[in-house]
Parts: structure tokens; sequence; C-alpha cells
């Protein structure tokens, strides 16, 4: 479940709260901006899976690698190594 953070005061709330719990100031504006799909630039959404995702993705493609060229070297290890 994603949350919102209040501008206000930096709390975060649920992504259905109306005003901030902490502080009581409007969230709504925060609510609409997250709705607005012609702005993609928005905080509601959460990146914190982000950069985890990214180093997984990246594992594995260099783990795929390194079994590929392992693959191609077994077959004929004297024409790449001399």
């Amino acid at each position: 479940m994603s949350e919102i953070k209040c501008p206000n005061c930096g709390e975060s709330n649920p992504e259905n709260a109306q005003v901030c719990q902490k502080c009581g100031a409007s969230l709504l504006d925060q609510v609409e901006a997250c709705l607005d799909i012609t702005n993609p630039d928005t905080s509601c959404q959460t990146t914190e899976k982000g950069p985890k995702r990214i180093l997984l993705i990246s594992i594995v493609i260099i783990v795929i690698l390194l079994l590929i060229i392992t693959f191609i070297l077994s077959f004929a290890p004297s024409a790449y190594w001399g």
C-alpha cells in the first residue's frame, strides 16, 4: 500500500487520507496530483523498490552473459586463447 507524504510536515499518511494525521493539513491536492496521469513527476510514488530491482536485474544480466561466454568458450577454447 502506498503512502502520501504531507506537504506541510512530511508525515507519511495512508493513500486514502484527506488530511494529515499529524498536523491536519489537507492532502487532497497531493492526492489529485497522484491521479494526474499527465504529470508523471509525482511524489506519491514509492521509489524504495526501484534501486533494488535495478540491482537485481543487473546481476541477472551479468550472470546470463557469463553463462553465454562460458558456453561459447567450451566449444572452441583454442580459437579464443591461442
